[in-house]
């Protein structure tokens, strides 16, 4: 076998499935990348790396995203979207320690 028939077969193997976004108002979107492309996004994005505009893309659809469907059952994206959306502490809220 040649060398680019063995890089595209590579290459086939290394596409994944999309991610699919669920959206507040019923809409979907699908995000997709070559491997472990969610991986890159969390790593990316809390580790103040410069972002690709498509990821940057990416990114902003996963912050306004409510659910999401990931190939194989993973829950990277929904680590993902608590990481980018903290939750807001009530102003003037008193918490017992």
């Amino acid at each position: 076998m040649s060398l680019e028939r063995r890089i595209r077969a590579l290459e086939v193997r290394l596409i994944t499935d999309p991610v699919i976004l669920y959206f507040a108002d019923g809409s979907t979107r699908e995000i997709h990348g070559r491997g472990d492309f969610v991986l890159g996004l969390f790593c990316g994005a809390l580790g103040g790396a410069d972002l690709a505009p498509w990821q940057a893309e990416q990114l902003d659809l996963i912050r306004r995203s409510v659910g999401a469907e990931e190939p194989g059952g993973g829950h990277m994206v929904e680590l993902l979207r608590c990481a980018l959306n903290p939750p807001v502490e009530e102003r003037g809220k008193i918490t017992e320690v």
